[in-house]
């Protein structure tokens, strides 16, 4: 660290005071502040710079962990692609066979053996169980949708129904001569024109 003399920091400060020095001796400023043994008379100085390093905005903490967590992608997708994966082999492929002509002979050497091919033996399959679908929060909601749909159908049914046994009640007062008839309070009743007789003035 660069050592700096009382004038040369008095001549810092009175800059500083009248607004003209720059960043650097701004710099300058505040590291001997923050590091050296002050003299008593300069204390005012060392807090004021205390207080503005305070108030200057923290630093934003490294990310490391962004570092370590790419460094493990690249690790853990390199051993991915250098590890084979187990081959399987098909146990139902067939071998390619040529088809021979009838007028084509094959011909032998007597130190030549024919070996000859297994077939392959087809693999017991097994059966696949079905497992049993839980219902599902949505199942439960179609299924009270549809609850309610039926039971609204079912109300509607029962109106119709019974406007309809009103309507053949109607019928059949009005064929055996009676007639409906409103009272003041809103009552109906059916009173029977053959035999009762309405006088109407006029």
């Amino acid at each position: 660290m660069i050592q700096y003399t009382k004038d040369y920091i008095a001549k810092l400060l009175d800059k500083y005071m009248d607004g003209t020095s720059t960043l650097e001796e701004e710099d300058i400023l505040a590291q001997y502040f923050a590091h050296e043994s002050i003299p008593a008379e300069w204390e005012p100085y060392r807090l004021m710079f205390a207080e503005i390093e305070a108030m200057k905005p923290a630093s934003k903490p490294k990310r490391r962990w962004l570092r370590w967590t790419a460094i493990a992608a690249i690790i853990s997708g390199v051993i991915y692609m250098a590890i084979p994966s187990p081959k399987t082999e098909s146990s139902q492929v067939n071998p390619l066979v040529a088809q021979a002509d009838s007028n084509t002979t094959l011909t032998v050497a007597p130190d030549t053996t024919i070996q000859q091919k297994e077939e392959p033996k087809p693999t017991g399959t097994k059966k696949r169980r079905m497992r049993k679908m839980e219902p599902t929060i949505h199942d439960y909601d179609k299924a009270y949708a549809l609850m309610a749909e039926a039971k609204q159908k079912q109300m509607d049914v029962e109106r119709q129904i019974a406007q309809a046994e009103q309507e053949v009640i109607e019928a059949q007062l009005a064929a055996y001569g009676y007639i409906p008839v409103m009272q003041e309070d809103g009552t109906i009743i059916y009173i029977n024109e053959q035999s009762e007789l309405i006088a109407y003035e006029e």
